[in-house]
């Protein structure tokens, strides 16, 4: 996915245009070349819609065209839901890993296209803005 250009900064304005509309919140988020994971904050709306409507709009924006392809998603997604803060800060760190155990990184924060170097302060704000209000150091 992250090997053409252009791909993530699509994502990007796909989550954050999807955010806006729903009036959702992100948690956490990376990218990854093969896939992305995300941490909502849904306040009672259906994670169903969510899906299909950023997939949607991706299609919309030209994403299928950067890859010269139809289908460019796979028939399902993987969803959990997470039942205490403390549990999602256990899985907000695993996911801010996967650059370094992809061997992308060194360190979590030095992806760009993760919500890491949110977590840890080293950037005021990442490519997409997420919603720390839970978390507390």
């Amino acid at each position: 996915m992250g090997d053409i250009p252009g791909v993530y900064e699509r994502l990007a304005e796909s989550i954050i245009y999807r955010l806006n509309k729903t009036q959702s919140k992100l948690a956490a988020y990376v990218f990854m070349p093969s896939h992305i994971h995300l941490f909502l904050f849904m306040d009672g709306k259906l994670l169903a819609g969510f899906m299909r409507d950023f997939k949607k709009y991706l299609a919309q924006k030209g994403l299928a065209e950067l890859y010269k392809t139809k289908s460019i998603w796979q028939a399902r997604y993987d969803r959990q839901i997470i039942v205490s803060l403390d549990l999602l800060a256990i899985k907000v760190s695993y996911i801010h890993y996967n650059p370094v155990r992809a061997g992308l990184v060194e360190n979590p924060e030095d992806w760009k296209w993760s919500s890491a170097a949110d977590y840890l302060g080293c950037r005021e704000k990442g490519p997409v803005p997420v919603f720390k209000d839970w978390y507390s150091c």
